[in-house]
């Protein structure tokens, strides 16, 4: 039955776990996210609920946590890495894709379902790959950008793909479909002022980095910057993970380099934010929303959900070893948020079932929690220095 409790009793219920996961999970050689949602659905499984306005701010943390995961994602790109390499990692990235979405439109085939499930399949998880490679010390390294990179590409695309084809399923071929623009529009706009800025008022722009500013102008400016991409996204109708990211790269394109303001914002994120977000997920998902043949529709999906990215991964027998090209095939098959809320998405339009959407559901939570557990075991539990 379930316990209906204050909504800051189960916050101190969610900060003491996001306390001590990592601590257990450090020990018995598994990502934090990982025992994160593990620790979630056992809170679900346990009854713990709130209702009204409390849900309502369990809510928005979380979702605001996932927010945030995606500008630290764009944050975390080394675009100093790209220079280096050129534009070698987004060209082996873009192809990994590309060849992604058609093996999985060609499975799904002949399955006998459409494009959307097959453009559902090709997503990956970059809030669940960052922290996975991060804590492997492998973010700064070329193999852990050409992941990084390779994850953003499939989510990136995907994010448009979807926006375009919702808005091409309920109202065809419209002037929204520019609105995508809007985003993009502004992100050369920002970066643009962002330059001259810098250009005329070096200084004082830096003194934002000290560690010891007292009115914290640079996190304030993060935030800010942060919620202008979000609100533009939402006004445009495209994803808000899509602005948060990009608002992340605009920070990292401008002001590389690993300052202050950069570990104080990881703090803020995967101190507290975050770890909120990966245990709701956790606690909302629905054992019981797999009436019907979803659980022998599983299987099936599984295998699927993995070919589509084993297979396109032999891509990085150019740079890397066949051991190494097949774990990062493993930990780009973890999806999460974006297949999440494509099923949700699909069911509202009709495009899939309550079975197929409970499949979805739990086909995520699986690739979620094995992936990067498969990932890390492969890659021998060893920290990798950040070059």
């Amino acid at each position: 039955m379930p316990m209906t409790i204050s909504p800051y009793i189960l916050l101190l219920v969610i900060a003491v776990f996001a306390f001590i996961i990592p601590i257990l999970s450090g020990r018995i050689g598994i990502p934090a996210v990982v025992g994160e949602i593990v620790c979630g659905i056992l809170l679900g499984l346990l009854g713990f609920s709130i209702e009204g306005e409390g849900m309502i701010v369990i809510d928005f943390l979380a979702s605001f946590g996932l927010i945030f995961l995606m500008f630290l994602v764009g944050l975390e790109i080394d675009f100093s890495k790209v220079e280096v390499h050129g534009a070698r990692l987004f060209i082996i990235g873009t192809f990994v894709f590309i060849l992604t979405l058609g093996i999985s439109i060609f499975l799904t085939h002949q399955l006998g379902y459409g494009f959307y499930l097959a453009l559902a399949l090709s997503t990956t998880s970059v809030g669940l790959i960052v922290p996975t490679i991060r804590e492997l010390g492998m973010l700064k390294s070329e193999f852990g950008q050409t992941i990084l990179i390779s994850a953003f590409i499939a989510d990136f695309a995907t994010m448009l793909l979807l926006t375009v084809y919702t808005v091409q399923f309920k109202k065809g071929i419209t002037g929204e479909l520019f609105l995508i623009a809007l985003v993009f529009i502004l992100f050369f706009a920002v970066y643009y002022v962002g330059k001259l800025a810098i250009w005329h008022y070096p200084e004082r722009l830096s003194a934002w980095f000290k560690s010891d500013q007292p009115s914290e102008m640079g996190v304030r400016a993060a935030f800010a910057l942060l919620l202008v991409f979000v609100a533009i996204s939402e006004v445009a109708n495209v994803e808000a993970i899509l602005g948060a990211f990009l608002a992340g790269v605009m920070f990292s394109i401008l002001f590389r380099g690993g300052t202050v303001l950069e570990q104080k914002l990881f703090g803020i994120g995967y101190g507290f934010l975050i770890p909120i977000f990966f245990i709701s997920v956790g606690m909302q998902f629905d054992l019981g929303a797999l009436a019907g043949g979803g659980i022998y529709l599983l299987p099936i999906l599984l295998v699927i959900a993995f070919v589509v990215k084993l297979a396109p991964s032999l891509l990085f027998l150019v740079r890397y070893s066949v051991k190494d090209s097949i774990s990062a095939g493993v930990l780009l098959s973890s999806r999460l948020s974006l297949i999440i809320v494509m099923a949700a998405v699909g069911l509202e339009l009709g495009l899939i079932d309550t079975t197929m959407e409970s499949t979805i559901i739990l086909l995520a939570i699986i690739t979620c929690i094995i992936s990067p557990t498969i990932f890390r075991k492969m890659q021998g539990g060893r920290r990798q220095a950040e070059s």
